[in-house]
């Protein structure tokens, strides 16, 4: 801007300034530029008279206005302005003309063509008459099949046309009608889709982790988690489901523990507001005692009458021997399981029945120094009970009398058709053991391989 201020009277070619200094900025000539009621105006100088007077060479027309801000423009930059626009025009023309003969080439040539397009370069593709002349023959407004096209003016159409089913219409993802991909919830991919660290139930199934959120997936939790009731399972498959405000979830050992089931609510929030755990009893968890009925088991031994035996995986490691009559010895153990639901310290045993369920046998029993068990069996009469029922040995002659052979409490073998149950202690270096820490480590070491080290992996 200009030293100064101005004041401009309408329809008049005289202009005055204030702190101007219009005989050195100025020459006749020269233009003025000010702005006016939002306006601009360029007013040419005829004579600058002193500092603070000059004459327009024509008059003013816009508003009067005084205290205006203006802007000195010497007349060889604005003749500059002139030649350049000059110059611009001339470009433009040429320009014009360049289009004209481009859009000429465009609608009549046939082939490609080369057009010059406006920063001077060049450009070669094919004519519009050329397009046109080999372009697709439409049926009905489209283009078939065989020309490239979809046959049909329709989405519906065109998937129909090109054999496409109902999942062309859906998006892949995890969200509500999205077609799901392989490994999505941990589906189908062998390392899963969801890992989690979480150290108790209660947290393992709520909003700190994301399958609470989820209809179906599968997971698995790398943490040892003890709290809870029942606990969680560590690196162990796991499948979680849900309907609604209400979920379930297996998990099972995978290294033969038994299956763990938990279920619950869920409210609006996707929080875990209840949680009920069990243990599934099976064939890893549980024996057939020799009256048919399922107990809890691990580690059993069955000795039968002979001597002979079978181990539970648990107990693989015990062998037995028969020493006499009535007499079996059990090594590689450490004495009796002392469990509450085998009649605590002093139980571990199940005996045959009969069908009345009474006891076949008498059994007794000594832990040896080394841990060995050295069990004994004797006959078990029942005097009160019925003739039937009494289970007395013996022989009865032609004339029906009974002559009893084995009195009760002598020693006897284990009935051929039934077994005796055992659960015993195994050592801290069993079989069993020395595999679930084999099993546990591989398992670690495998887990710090793949870096599970920081928390979920989703």
């Amino acid at each position: 801007m200009s030293a100064g201020t101005l004041t401009l009277t309408n329809d008049t070619n005289a202009v005055t300034g204030s702190g101007t200094a219009f005989t050195t900025e100025l020459a006749a000539g020269d233009f003025i530029v000010v702005t006016v009621g939002g306006i601009p105006y360029t007013l040419p100088v005829k004579t600058v008279n002193n500092n603070t007077s000059l004459t327009l060479v024509s008059v003013y027309t816009g508003p009067t206005q005084s205290g205006a801000a203006w802007s000195a423009v010497p007349r060889v930059a604005l003749n500059m302005v002139t030649a350049a626009l000059v110059a611009q025009s001339a470009e433009a023309l040429r320009g014009l003309n360049y289009d004209k003969q481009n859009w000429q080439q465009v609608f009549s040539a046939s082939g490609d063509i080369t057009v010059k397009l406006p920063d001077g370069s060049t450009f070669s593709g094919p004519s519009w008459k050329y397009l046109s002349d080999n372009m697709a023959t439409k049926t009905g407004g489209a283009v078939p099949v065989n020309q490239g096209g979809t046959g049909s003016t329709t989405e519906e159409g065109a998937r129909k046309n090109l054999g496409l089913g109902s999942s062309a219409t859906k998006n892949t993802g995890t969200d509500d009608g999205n077609v799901m991909l392989v490994g999505a919830y941990g589906i189908g991919k062998s390392s899963g889709s969801i890992t989690a660290n979480e150290s108790h139930t209660s947290t393992l199934f709520n909003d700190n982790f994301v399958i609470p959120h989820l209809g179906l997936c599968s997971f698995r939790n790398d943490t040892n988690v003890t709290a809870g009731d029942p606990p969680f399972y560590q690196w162990s498959p796991s499948i979680f489901w849900r309907t609604g405000d209400t979920y379930a979830c297996i998990n099972i050992h995978y290294s033969g523990g038994p299956i763990r089931i938990f279920a619950g609510g869920i409210n609006e929030q996707n929080l875990i507001t209840s949680t009920n755990g069990r243990v599934l009893w099976d064939s890893r968890n549980t024996v057939v005692d020799p009256s048919g009925f399922i107990k809890q088991a691990s580690p059993v031994v069955k000795i039968y009458h002979d001597g002979s035996f079978e181990n539970n995986e648990e107990s693989e490691g015990v062998s037995i021997s028969r020493l006499k009559t009535g007499q079996y010895l059990i090594e590689g153990c450490t004495g009796l399981n002392a469990d509450a639901a085998w009649g605590g310290i002093d139980g571990g045993f199940e005996i045959p029945v009969d069908r009345n369920k009474q006891a076949r046998i008498w059994l007794d029993y000594e832990v040896n120094a080394d841990g060995s068990v050295l069990v004994r069996t004797y006959h078990r009469v029942h005097p009160s009970a019925p003739p039937f029922a009494q289970n007395r040995i013996g022989n009865t002659d032609i004339s029906g009398m009974f002559t009893e052979t084995v009195a009760d409490g002598e020693p006897v073998d284990i009935p051929a058709d039934s077994f005796v149950s055992v659960r015993v202690e195994m050592p801290e270096n069993s079989i069993w053991n020395k595999k679930q820490e084999a099993t546990r480590i591989a398992m670690e070491e495998a887990r710090m391989k793949e870096g599970r080290t920081d928390g979920n992996n989703v």
